[in-house]
């Protein structure tokens, strides 16, 4: 699966999420992020069967370390500074989307650079 085809997945399944009127505070999602278990927290909280379904089974440990990996890299990097940087300090689920979107600007370049990175497979 493609890096873009991955983060991507992921925002629309935090997107769905929030649709359903979702909260996690901005404190338990850093905490998750810190704990690189966030797609696993998230599975075991909306597991199959429930009214409200995460799934993230088509993802690879591949995958899931690589989008636990860029989040924890955000969160190292901007923790504390939610509010101020993104206007976030209500739902965590709308951390993990901006953080998300931070992400797809690196893989396509943030400033006009090459698009090395858009196809690149995990």
């Amino acid at each position: 699966m493609r890096k873009i085809t991955t983060i991507t997945t992921f925002i629309h399944e935090c997107s769905y999420l929030i649709d359903k009127k979702v909260e996690f505070s901005v404190q338990e999602v850093n905490k998750h992020i810190e704990n690189k278990d966030v797609l696993e927290w998230l599975e075991k909280e909306f597991p199959s069967g429930s009214d409200i379904i995460v799934d993230f089974s088509m993802f690879k440990d591949s995958h899931r370390a690589w989008i636990h990996e860029e989040l924890y890299s955000l969160l190292v990097g901007y923790e504390g500074q939610e509010r101020r940087k993104w206007g976030i300090e209500n739902n965590g689920l709308c951390l993990l989307i901006s953080w998300s979107i931070e992400v797809v600007r690196d893989i396509h370049g943030r400033f006009g650079e090459t698009k090395e990175h858009e196809d690149e497979w995990l």
